[in-house]
């Protein structure tokens, strides 16, 4: 009788990719993070650098790692992202609660001692060796790891539930995430076509970085005496904005001259690269032109002749354009539901349906009270740490109802776009309109998809590396390397833990080294000041409501709701709110670079590569994404070995 073998299921979530994960975490997240402390900057495609570099040392010892076992270690780049500077934001958040601006706008007053250690600890807080190993950090480190519990829990739900709506369902492109597929699929398989279209780009990466940014970062470290350069060079953007001045007051222009705010563009349909730039452009050339002439700046900001283009945009949005695409992401979510709610039905029963196969994690049942669990351990902790005195009906249409909201909006703008979007503010505006008179809400610890700040980005959003849209992104990446999705939420599990271990050993290190803000730690110095401002100015005008402007929401949703209907019914192509919307936040300079590079790949590479070009164009953008990141970690490498020898005492 002849016997059955039966193949052993090949597994992502191996012992030498576990090692790889604890490398990165303990080796190379002290680089960044210490970057971090440095320039105010983070690296974003770090989570590729460990993934080429034990992809070529597997290559060369014939062990070569598995598409599975390059996806589980993929999943190091958006965890990483968002769980290693979490305990950083502790003595930074100490900072900004007893600084001058926090004393001056009487948010010092309001600070709760649940949120950060109290003032009379500070001294004791100062002279210790290691930043956490004080009594006083016990209550607001434990609510914050619980928040951070429940938050990944309600996530991980959201994030099945959209994935089934937006790539089982309504089964969008999500470019970005099949070109990181394509990428470790590439690295994997090793095929000489792919392989070799793969090592071009990376080369191109590599060259245009060296002859752009390296080589000129290297200069200016000799012209300028040693001083170091860490923020974006100017003449990587050609600003006509101040040239408008005198014929259209307010509108602003500018083209970016770096290649890689092009590139992405080749993943993109001309007509959805053109939506975004046309939203951009009437927001941010016609809109602020429109405000200047009809003197619309607020008193404390009249418009001037100078301002550039990243100033105006920055202006623009806190006084105008939030307001309008809250509305605006509003009419995206409930005016669709409304109108054609098949799809979410659909995606609800095939959540139940996947959930009941083994590739699902749990019952629909399970699905369900792990999700009422999360969501409502988030309400009543924060109804709690308010005294029970915040409206609990608003709490739970925040909670519950914003963070779907934030997710579905994240996830359906991530299927049609590059990037993704996310909507700004949306836990400030429930907030100020529960007319709740209290401050402590405002310092609850709730997920970081409720509040998406446009405050230090520089396109005005940043991807969203955590939340519900990552879950739903790596869902979809697992069914095209045929994991298993209870191991993606097990090696999800894992990192986020050891993520977080690595941030709160490092943390203390580099306060042992330095209590914080420091010398040894420059943005400490030049830029918490600064950000102390912002961030005190913004509560303040949170709470007072001023930031927010009902007219523009209003309008924002009518109009919303009217491209919707026009488009969807009309036009047939329903994606255009959710695209323009990510246009908007986008901004001109890399709405424009999109649309010059998707014009280029459809109308040159794709008549000359017919139907292997969208295999390549996957290739050519994660590619050349991953040379020009190589060449920034080695100026990073160079900019931290520089700035430590000053710590040295010789």
């Amino acid at each position: 009788m002849e016997e059955v073998v039966v193949k052993k299921q090949e597994r992502g979530l191996t012992l030498r990719i576990l090692l790889a994960y604890i490398f990165s975490v303990f080796v190379i997240q002290p680089i960044l993070m210490y970057y971090f402390l440095i320039s105010n900057s983070f690296f974003w495609v770090s989570g590729w650098i460990p993934i080429l570099l034990f992809s070529e040392l597997a290559n060369l010892m014939r062990a070569k790692l598995s598409n599975k076992e390059l996806f589980i270690l993929m999943i190091f780049q958006p965890v990483s992202l968002g769980y290693s500077l979490f305990f950083l934001s502790f003595p930074r958040n100490m900072y900004f609660a007893y600084s001058e601006p926090s004393r001056l706008l009487g948010v010092e007053t309001y600070i709760p001692s649940w949120w950060i250690v109290s003032k009379s600890s500070l001294v004791t807080i100062y002279n210790s060796k290691f930043l956490f190993f004080n009594a006083a950090w016990v209550v607001p480190l434990s609510i914050s790891l619980i928040f951070v519990a429940l938050s990944v829990l309600s996530d991980i739900i959201l994030g099945y539930l959209t994935y089934e709506v937006f790539a089982v369902v309504e089964k969008l492109e999500f470019p970005f995430a099949r070109a990181q597929v394509a990428l470790i699929n590439s690295l994997s398989q090793r095929e000489p076509e792919f392989i070799r279209i793969l090592f071009i780009s990376v080369l191109a990466g590599v060259v245009a970085n060296i002859a752009i940014k390296f080589i000129p970062f290297v200069l200016s470290v000799l012209l300028l005496g040693g001083t170091l350069v860490y923020g974006i060079p100017v003449y990587l953007y050609v600003d006509f904005t101040p040239y408008l001045d005198q014929f259209l007051p307010g509108a602003t222009l500018i083209i970016p001259t770096d290649p890689v705010n092009y590139i992405p563009g080749l993943l993109l349909p001309p007509k959805v690269a053109f939506i975004q730039f046309l939203a951009s452009f009437a927001l941010y050339f016609v809109g602020t032109f429109l405000i200047t002439k009809y003197d619309l700046w607020p008193p404390e900001s009249k418009w001037a002749t100078g301002w550039g283009y990243w100033t105006l945009q920055y202006r623009s949005l806190i006084y105008f354009y939030v307001s309008l695409l809250i509305g605006l992401s509003l009419a995206a979510m409930i005016v669709p539901v409304l109108l054609n709610p098949t799809p979410l039905k659909r995606g609800f029963s095939a959540l139940a349906k996947a959930s009941s196969e083994s590739k699902g994690l749990l019952s629909a049942k399970g699905l369900v009270l792990l999700y009422l669990f999360s969501s409502l351990g988030l309400v009543f902790l924060s109804w709690y740490l308010t005294n029970f005195s915040f409206p609990i009906l608003a709490l739970i249409l925040l909670v519950i109802g914003g963070s779907f909201f934030a997710t579905y909006i994240a996830t359906a703008s991530a299927g049609v776009t590059v990037f993704g979007t996310s909507v700004p503010y949306l836990r400030e505006l429930v907030t100020y309109y529960s007319g709740y008179q209290g401050k402590d809400i405002w310092f609850v610890p709730l997920p970081a998809s409720l509040s998406g700040s446009i405050i230090g980005t520089v396109a005005g959003v940043a991807p969203s590396f955590i939340g519900g849209s990552s879950v739903a992104q790596a869902l979809l990446q697992a069914d095209l390397v045929n994991v298993e999705h209870s191991e993606f939420f097990k090696s999800y599990g894992i990192f986020i833990l050891l993520s977080l271990l690595s941030s709160f050993i490092l943390v203390n290190l580099f306060w042992f080294i330095s209590p914080m803000p420091s010398s040894a730690y420059p943005y400490t110095v030049t830029g918490w000041p600064v950000d102390a401002v912002s961030w005190a100015r913004l509560l303040v005008w949170g709470w007072s409501g001023y930031i927010f402007r009902p007219t523009w929401i209003i309008g924002g949703f009518v109009g919303g709701a009217a491209i919707y209907i026009i488009s969807s019914f009309l036009l047939k192509t329903p994606a255009v709110l959710i695209v323009s919307i990510t246009g908007a936040l986008l901004g001109i300079p890399f709405a424009f670079s999109q649309l010059v590079g998707s014009l280029i790949g459809s109308k040159v590479f794709a008549p000359a590569f017919k139907e292997k070009w969208q295999r390549y164009s996957y290739l050519v953008v994660s590619g050349y994404i991953l040379g020009d990141a190589l060449m920034e970690f080695i100026r990073i490498l160079i900019i931290c070995v520089i700035k430590s020898q000053w710590l040295l005492p010789f």
